[in-house]
């Protein structure tokens, strides 16, 4: 890995590399770590690297992610932006539901419907919300921490 951030290459599977080339799959050869520091110059978070004999792994932070101390500052960015968005549509918006929920989100894009945001809520926010009331009539609240 040292050899890659000091802008030497080398590769471990160099016949695996020259058939993605050949087949136009490799895109500026040899560029991608250093292009991905560029991109995050003006950032206060980092890539990071980590490579074994076995794995490489790159971790790119969200540099749109914002936090927000009223939902809670342990909120990190493993949450989507649909979860993002979800989450800033309950503060915004007490005790709305589901349909009101996906109404809002669908103006902005119309891909999302009702089964994406119960189940971005089931799956992903019920750390962070609760539902109140009957499904009827009730509504997602933020939970107090």
């Amino acid at each position: 890995m040292d050899d890659i951030m000091n802008g030497v290459l080398t590769y471990r599977n160099p016949r695996l590399v020259n058939i993605f080339d050949k087949l136009h799959l490799i895109e500026n050869f040899g560029t991608g770590i250093p292009r991905t520091l560029q991109s995050y110059e003006s950032y206060d978070v980092k890539p990071e690297f980590k490579a074994s004999e076995n794995f490489f792994i790159v971790t790119l932070p969200n540099v749109d992610y914002i936090q927000n101390e009223s939902i809670n500052e342990s909120i990190n960015e493993s949450i989507n932006d649909l979860g993002l968005e979800i989450l800033r549509l309950i503060k915004e918006n007490p005790g709305i539901n589901a349909p009101s929920l996906t109404s809002l989100l669908s103006e902005k894009d119309p891909a999302v419907t009702l089964f994406r945001v119960k189940n971005e809520i089931g799956r992903n926010l019920e750390r962070y919300i609760e539902h109140v009331g009957s499904n009827k009539t009730g509504g997602y609240y933020l939970k107090k921490f």
